[in-house]
């Protein structure tokens, strides 16, 4: 649970038993962080540490990490992880990916994990998951390592918090969630609405009492 201290709200990770994530996704995620070769004498203990809850804070924003690791001093330590934005030019090709696939992108952003989103892990040219080259790594601990212990511990941690909101995969990757959300659902309200009785002018965003009785008479009354 969420623990309050000087009117800032910490998000830990908590693992119940061996396993760091439980979804398809997260478990994805930390696949990914375990195929990091150069890494491989700091990932073990990164894991160690995530999993005895030493990782008691963890934020993710767009595109940046920032993390509070109990260790060895007193004081926990400060971890932040920057990851590459996708351009504009990778952004429009994502959506246009989930353009013609409504369904999948709607259970998306409720938080399930559709098969069809596995491509966004394997593609070459198109990876949500982000390439060491991609990221870089700040821990205020004396460890002269590029990724130490507490680095790896978060990476760890954030299999974790994808198991919770998968949506959280496009924020790493510095795409407006909310935006991308608006975007979709207003693509397939104007496919819905040339077959519908209710008439939208192209390239007008509906309000929600519009999309609300669009999405009711089309979709859910099939």
């Amino acid at each position: 649970m969420a623990k309050k201290k000087n009117n800032e709200i910490r998000e830990p990770i908590i693992i119940e038993g061996r396993t760091i994530s439980s979804s398809w996704w997260g478990k994805a995620w930390c696949d990914n962080i375990d195929i990091y070769a150069d890494f491989d004498n700091r990932l073990p203990r990164g894991r160690s540490y995530v999993r005895s809850g030493c990782v008691i804070d963890l934020k993710i924003e767009y595109g940046v990490i920032r993390a509070l690791v109990v260790g060895s001093r007193p004081r926990p330590y400060k971890i932040q992880i920057d990851i590459k934005p996708f351009n504009d030019k990778e952004i429009k090709a994502f959506e246009d990916k989930c353009r013609n696939n409504f369904e999948s992108v709607e259970d998306f952003i409720n938080g399930r994990f559709p098969d069809s989103f596995k491509e966004y892990f394997t593609s070459s040219s198109l990876n949500l998951f982000p390439k060491v080259r991609e990221m870089t790594f700040s821990c205020s601990c004396p460890d002269w390592a590029e990724l130490c212990k507490h680095v790896a511990a978060v990476l760890y941690g954030i299999g974790r918090k994808l198991d919770d909101d998968p949506m959280l995969l496009l924020r790493l990757r510095g795409i407006d969630t909310a935006s991308f959300s608006e975007k979709i659902v207003n693509r397939e309200a104007e496919k819905l609405a040339l077959s519908s009785s209710l008439s939208i002018p192209p390239g007008r965003a509906m309000d929600m009492e519009e999309a609300s009785l669009l999405f009711s008479v089309d979709r859910y009354q099939e």
